[in-house]
């Protein structure tokens, strides 16, 4: 069944040139896509008097003053501008979900990104533009209390929650939190975290990751991973990074000399598993 967004009183109205363009410039202003074929499903009514009284709902909108060229369906639109206009939207923290956008001025970009010459459904556009999708539904539904329990899980973890780490690692948790709190710094902070120390956040590399794990085993520090997790939680995730070592038990191994691992009575080898 067809969906209706046409105004209640819009019933069998008296029609008039002058009606039909303010209806057409309102229905503009309100951000609502205006080609046709979103206009027969939404408001058939103002589509067949445009028809009606101008010849064709082209000439209709461009006498109202709005170029057509503006509001075609899949005009300017190419895979390469859906990919970028998709990260430009999540980086703005908007809502990617396929309803919420086919609900938006965006709609002709969605219309354009499900067809089989471009990507042939919502979800590969995402993915086409390195997001999860699974995560743009998973995160949208939740309430604000499950959002801050979520940045306080990974913070526990130690993550980084920069948001130049979580928008370069497209966790569409960074979005919804942009929505719900302002900013992500905003929701951070609510989730009583000190995002000013976050920011600050040390960039580690394999010699600094090799540097600290020998430091902290000369202070006789048990290495194991839950130990290392909760004294220095950003050197454990930076470890267990592919690009680095992959998980904490080869970080140490890497580390220490040959041997050293298993002849350390503080450090057993049973508990040097990346368990993030």
């Amino acid at each position: 069944m067809k969906t209706t967004e046409a105004p209640a009183e819009s019933g069998n109205r008296e029609w008039s040139e002058e009606i039909l363009l303010r209806e057409i410039r309102a229905w503009r202003r309100q951000g609502r896509p205006l080609y046709s074929h979103y206009m027969r499903q939404h408001y058939q009514e103002l589509l067949a008097a445009g028809i009606r009284y101008f010849g064709s709902w082209e000439k209709a909108v461009e006498t109202a003053g709005i170029s057509y060229a503006e509001v075609r369906r899949y005009q300017r639109w190419s895979k390469e501008g859906i990919v970028e206009k998709i990260r430009a939207l999540y980086a703005q923290g908007a809502d990617l979900s396929f309803r919420a956008l086919m609900l938006s001025p965006y709609a002709p970009m969605v219309y354009a990104a499900i067809r089989p010459v471009y990507f042939g459904s919502w979800k590969n556009a995402l993915l086409a533009a390195g997001l999860a999708p699974a995560d743009i539904y998973r995160y949208r539904s939740w309430k604000d209390a499950d959002i801050l329990r979520e940045i306080r899980r990974l913070h526990a973890e130690g993550a980084d929650l920069s948001s130049k780490h979580m928008d370069e690692q497209a966790n569409s948790l960074i979005a919804t939190a942009r929505r719900r709190f302002g900013c992500w710094g905003a929701a951070v902070e609510r989730a009583g975290l000190d995002y000013a120390k976050i920011r600050k956040r040390k960039r580690w590399s394999e010699a600094e990751i090799i540097e600290q794990i020998r430091a902290l085993e000369a202070q006789g520090v048990r290495l194991t991973s839950t130990e290392v997790r909760n004294r220095e939680p950003s050197l454990f995730a930076a470890a267990c990074k592919r690009r680095f070592f992959g998980s904490w038990r080869q970080a140490v191994q890497l580390a220490l000399a040959p041997g050293k691992a298993e002849r350390a009575g503080h450090c057993d080898t049973a508990g040097l598993g990346c368990n993030s």
